[in-house]
């Protein structure tokens, strides 16, 4: 087993807004910390709507009602007997307050919540957190309004796979997570009609072979395409049990109906920009909104965090025999 200086180990960061109350980055930041080990910082901000920039150290500069809400919380979490550092920042905008939340604690891990369901029963990922999401160096967990941990705990954990680099980082992290803890792992691949024919027509001509009825094609591009990527989760996660779904449907729609039978699903970032941070697509933006389930998001070719992640995952498990 790897030995670290505990002293310097980098935290699971948790956002935290009094003003709603709501619990839910707290309470999957409270797993993740128990999971990997590693220390749990909780982020307060208050948005002073001014250019101030500065941590919050001193209680009676902080507003009475964000004061005692954390001092609640505090107390709740002493109870439960969670280890938690409370840190309260002030800054111009909860999102300008956060990105120096992450820029001081350097974690290894940052949980944030979405806003209450929208008219349409949707999640609603929020401005302040879409744009922390777009600042992190790190793997970021949304974790969906209402949430509530399982109560047998994570039981399966699910990746979202494509045959591109930022879902192979995913799905190394997912298989991780599943070994470390023991559980299921399910691997999420969608074959969208709309580009089931396009693909199709390359494959054949690629083999040599006549092009035949859609139908057709359709089946042997959902064949190979299951073929490929049994051959790839093979090649990574070894003897872990695993299963391989390929999914025929738009690639929203498909992710977020699977999001309700996995516990915890790990997607893939987009190319990357001058910060090396996750960047949010179309899909997994409206994934994130959508999901029933807590969503992580590997920033691509941001290895150093995410391996320090892995490491800590596999450094806690539980041990054989």
């Amino acid at each position: 087993m790897r030995t670290r200086d505990q002293t310097h180990r980098a935290p699971v960061l948790a956002a935290y807004s009094p003003d709603t109350g709501a619990r839910e980055p707290v309470e999957f930041g409270v797993a993740a910390s128990r999971v990997t080990g590693a220390p749990l910082v909780i982020v307060v901000v208050v948005d002073s709507g001014a250019q101030s920039v500065r941590p919050l150290t001193d209680k009676e500069s902080v507003p009475t009602s964000i004061a005692d809400a954390v001092k609640h919380l505090e107390g709740e979490l002493a109870d439960r007997g969670v280890a938690a550092e409370v840190r309260t920042f002030e800054d111009s905008t909860a999102a300008r307050g956060l990105a120096r939340a992450i820029d001081e604690c350097g974690p290894e891990l940052v949980v944030l919540g979405t806003t209450s369901r929208g008219a349409k029963g949707a999640l609603l990922l929020g401005t302040t957190a879409e744009r922390v999401i777009h600042l992190s160096p790190c793997p970021v967990a949304v974790v969906p309004h209402g949430y509530q941990r399982p109560e047998g705990g994570v039981k399966v954990v699910g990746a979202a796979y494509t045959p591109k680099p930022e879902a192979e980082d995913a799905l190394v992290a997912a298989i991780t997570l599943a070994r470390s803890g023991g559980v299921e792992l399910r691997v999420l691949t969608v074959l969208d009609p709309k580009f089931a024919q396009e693909e199709a027509h390359g494959l054949m001509a690629e083999h040599r072979r006549e092009v035949g009825t859609d139908a057709k094609l359709a089946s042997r591009v959902r064949y190979d395409l299951e073929t490929q990527t049994k051959a790839r989760v093979t090649e990574l996660a070894g003897d872990l049990p695993a299963t391989v779904d390929v999914i025929t449907d738009e690639p929203v729609r498909a992710l977020v109906a699977a999001s309700a039978h996995v516990d915890l699903l790990v997607m893939g970032s987009r190319a990357l920009g001058t910060r090396r941070a996750v960047i949010l697509g179309s899909v997994s933006r409206k994934v994130i909104d959508e999901s029933s389930c807590p969503v992580i998001v590997i920033p691509r070719d941001t290895t150093a965090k995410r391996d320090e992640l892995l490491a800590d995952v596999e450094e806690h498990a539980p041990q054989a025999g």
